[in-house]
């Protein structure tokens, strides 16, 4: 699936241009040269972040006679320029707003013949209304140390990112100490990982100790819990995440009186323990539980974890257990919930129609994240941004919840991919945090320098 965010890609160019020179030799009477754009269609409602300007394909080259002749609403379009058989427009669009493209009488000529006039063309279009996010966290009785940083998330969402990296899976900050260092600055966001509940409490991991919590809410960050959550193999006492032949089954452990249930409920009751206690401690926390549920959507990969393993009815089936019995039967308040949303097929940009058969639903969580990992540095993906917000129709902010290297906010943002924050994994090797492949510490400078990125000094201020 992809999303026109130019209106002529370059392939295309290509045949526009070809066909152009072919009238030129075809066409000896010279006949004034007319106009057309597939961009947007006549009378068509488009989407802000898609139409950022119109190109407008004529059968002849031309140029501009009179730039004040191209006008939209009424008033002169500033910077637009002809390229051959194109006129290219910039657009400075509202939401929700009718508009009218004039190339008028005269704006355009003949290259080869400025005595003859390229037809006047117009346009009608409008743009769709601006969407609105949801009010309100998905749990009623959220404390207020929840709804105040969820305010602010949403205060920011659009005009900033949050810069963020992983601490450690060992309930730590080794790696974001190391970010910290490297960077100059210290990231917004720290992430945590309930990935080692089966060994808690152990005297090298113990989530009854808050104390990396607490120390980071203090200093000025926001925390992320995720939850790699192991489970035991069939006659297997060995955890595991993975899926396989003789795994958990995930729809099982809904079902009292089946072994998978009685362990789920264990881990789920203990679980609710730790967070109970950073709760009391007055920190909220996004909570980020089945991430990556639908791993694959080609029959080729399917899924990784065990919580897809069934598909994604049953993982969906999972979150509500889950959300039921810490918010319900726990009463566990702090938390915003967020939901992981898969976007890979084989590789490719899955469809709308694959995520909106696994997504949980608006109703059932605050924001979405999106795990990417990129090849390369100061990457920009629109058009994964862009299928996500498709998917929660503009309604809940969309995070960058899983990234290796960075994402460049100083090209994002411009064009309208404006993720909430970016979490970067960490990289260890012999127990030691480092930036191996990854992205180095250059990278990291600009990315927190930019002015779109909000590190923790810039956002002490603003929760507090």
């Amino acid at each position: 699936m992809k999303f026109l965010r130019y209106f002529l890609p370059l392939g295309l160019f290509a045949v526009v241009a070809a066909s152009c020179s072919d009238n030129m030799e075809d066409d000896v009477t010279y006949t004034p040269t007319t106009a057309a754009t597939d961009a947007i269609a006549e009378g068509s409602t488009v989407d802000l972040l898609l139409h950022r300007n119109i190109t407008v394909n004529y059968t002849h080259p031309v140029k501009i006679a009179n730039a004040a002749a191209i006008t939209l609403n009424g008033k002169p379009v500033e910077g637009a320029t002809a390229n051959i058989c194109q006129l290219n427009i910039p657009l400075d669009l509202e939401a929700g707003t009718d508009y009218t493209l004039v190339v008028g009488e005269g704006a355009l000529v003949r290259y080869d013949n400025p005595e003859m006039a390229a037809d006047p063309y117009t346009l009608h279009f409008s743009t769709r209304p601006a969407p609105v996010l949801d009010a309100d966290l998905i749990d009623p009785a959220a404390t207020p140390e929840a709804k105040k940083l969820f305010e602010f998330l949403k205060s920011q969402y659009g005009s900033k990112t949050m810069s963020g990296t992983m601490g450690e899976v060992a309930w730590g900050s080794g790696y974001y100490d190391v970010i910290t260092q490297e960077a100059g600055k210290a990231p917004a966001i720290i992430g945590f990982d309930y990935i080692h509940l089966a060994s808690s409490p152990a005297n090298w991991i113990d989530y009854g100790d808050i104390t990396p919590v607490r120390e980071a809410w203090e200093a000025g960050n926001i925390v992320q819990i995720m939850w790699h959550w192991n489970v035991p193999r069939l006659n297997n006492p060995k955890a595991q995440l993975s899926t396989g032949i003789s795994r958990f089954s995930p729809s099982n452990a809904m079902v009292p009186g089946n072994w998978e249930y009685e362990i789920m409920e264990k881990d789920i009751a203990k679980v609710a323990g730790y967070l109970k206690l950073i709760q009391d401690a007055g920190i909220p926390v996004i909570f980020r539980p089945f991430h990556e549920a639908a791993g694959d959507y080609a029959p080729t990969w399917g899924p990784w974890f065990w919580w897809g393993a069934e598909g994604v009815e049953v993982t969906k089936q999972l979150w509500d257990h889950l959300y039921n019995k810490l918010v319900n039967d726990y009463g566990i308040h702090n938390m915003i919930w967020c939901w992981t949303v898969q976007t890979s097929n084989a590789g490719e940009l899955a469809s709308l129609d694959q995520l909106q058969g696994a997504y949980v639903g608006n109703d059932k969580c605050d924001f979405v994240g999106v795990d990417v990992y990129s090849e390369e540095d100061l990457f920009s993906d629109f058009d994964r941004f862009y299928l996500v917000r498709e998917l929660v129709e503009g309604k809940k902010m969309v995070a960058l919840s899983e990234c290796g290297k960075l994402f460049n906010p100083d090209v994002a943002f411009p064009k309208g991919e404006t993720w909430l924050y970016f979490m970067q994994w960490y990289e260890t090797e012999s127990n030691q945090f480092f930036i191996k492949n990854y992205s180095p510490a250059e990278v990291w400078q600009q990315v927190t320098s930019s002015p779109y990125t909000l590190n923790r000094d810039d956002i002490k201020s603003l929760l507090n």
